[in-house]
């Protein structure tokens, strides 16, 4: 049986991940240079599906330890790292992490780092 916190806490990362990947095809698609980078398979695969498929793993695993133990087995336990650990490997491998980690939504170079007060 899944909590509360089993459901919302790995969703709020995956709203993220959801959000930054389209940011990023954004900030593709308004690249002023004239032609794309081209696409290769590594960069085909989104952050979000990364995320998505460690969830189900993490929730698999849950299911399966709970189930062998036959005992309830904390599942953050298991979602944390089957969610957190491929993102964070696959934003160091795409050289994302320290954007997405620091300032996931700010275009480099347009806006001050500081917010202004209205």
């Amino acid at each position: 049986m899944l909590g509360l916190g089993d459901i919302v806490m790995p969703g709020l990362l995956l709203c993220f991940v959801l959000r930054y990947d389209a940011y990023k095809r954004a900030q593709l698609i308004s690249a002023e240079a004239g032609l794309p980078p081209p696409v290769s398979n590594f960069s085909k695969v989104t952050y979000f599906h990364c995320s998505l498929i460690g969830y189900f793993l993490g929730l698999l695993t849950a299911t399966v330890s709970s189930e062998f133990f036959r005992a309830a087995q904390p599942a953050l336990l298991y979602l944390v790292p089957f969610t957190l650990l491929p993102l964070l490997l696959m934003a160091y491998m795409k050289g994302d992490l320290r954007r997405m980690w620091s300032e996931p939504f700010i275009a480099s170079g347009s806006l001050p780092s500081k917010l202004i007060g209205v």
